[in-house]
């Protein structure tokens, strides 16, 4: 079966951008450590959630999410609202820290669900400027470290850190510039190069606020630098230690 892939979503680790639990201050790290750290700091409680992403063109995509751990692995499903040419589009991802997430995928004309290749991550998330790769939670492993600065965003005090892939001919980007505030481990800003080292992509965080004791991230946006595009993914409801059933992540469930 043929899949449109542009329709393919790149929500597969969501919480990493959506929500970051507070934690005391750090002591000194180096630049691994440190991106390790925020990565093992994310919330392990169950997340719903109702997203609106707003694409360069078109009208607004609507998403509902819903997150938890299952047998130690982080599972995501997700289902298109709207627009009505894209409802019932759903998705599930299982991911498994060190290793490539699963995904699967049903499109409401399909009979069944499909598991879909890595190749995905490469793919815009409903024609927008996200990309799965930009979303999903980082194999640490993949990549080294090094400090490039330091600075301020939004009041908080910023480390950057460069990652640089270990094998970039598996990754879209050259390199990455990741902003991270050391005391309450949230990424709040990241800079893609492309494969030249030319400014590619910029994410930024517009809206944090303290949802039942977790620092979320409720408004985000993606910026191509170099066609001048932009995407903003919004955080319209959200409810955390929820009741989600297991079966919400099997494959099967993406056929009810």
């Amino acid at each position: 079966m043929l899949i449109d892939e542009k329709f393919l979503a790149a929500l597969t680790a969501l919480p990493l951008t959506l929500a970051l639990l507070a934690t005391p201050s750090l002591g000194e790290d180096d630049a691994g450590t440190l991106v390790q750290k925020a990565v093992d700091n994310l919330p392990k409680v169950p997340v719903q959630a109702k997203l609106k992403l707003t694409p360069p063109q078109g009208a607004p995509r609507e998403v509902g999410l819903s997150s938890k751990m299952v047998e130690g692995r982080r599972a995501s499903y997700l289902e298109v609202t709207a627009p009505e040419s894209l409802e019932g589009i759903r998705f599930l991802f299982l991911e498994k820290p060190g290793t490539e997430s699963e995904q699967y995928m049903k499109i409401a004309a399909a009979p069944n669900a499909v598991k879909v290749s890595g190749q995905i991550r490469k793919n815009p998330f409903l024609e927008s400027t996200f990309y799965v790769s930009d979303m999903v939670e980082p194999i640490v492993a993949n990549y080294t470290y090094e400090f490039v600065g330091e600075g301020g965003i939004g009041g908080r005090a910023v480390k950057k850190v460069k990652a640089t892939p270990k094998n970039p001919e598996n990754e879209i980007y050259g390199s990455t510039i990741i902003s991270i505030d050391p005391k309450d481990l949230i990424v709040l800003k990241r800079e893609f190069a492309d494969k030249d080292g030319k400014p590619f992509k910029e994410w930024s965080v517009d809206i944090v606020e303290e949802v039942d004791g977790i620092l979320t991230i409720k408004d985000q946006r993606m910026k191509n630098l170099q066609d001048g595009t932009e995407s903003r993914l919004e955080t319209v409801e959200i409810e955390y230690n929820g009741d989600i059933p297991d079966t919400t992540f099997a494959p099967d469930h993406l056929r009810r």
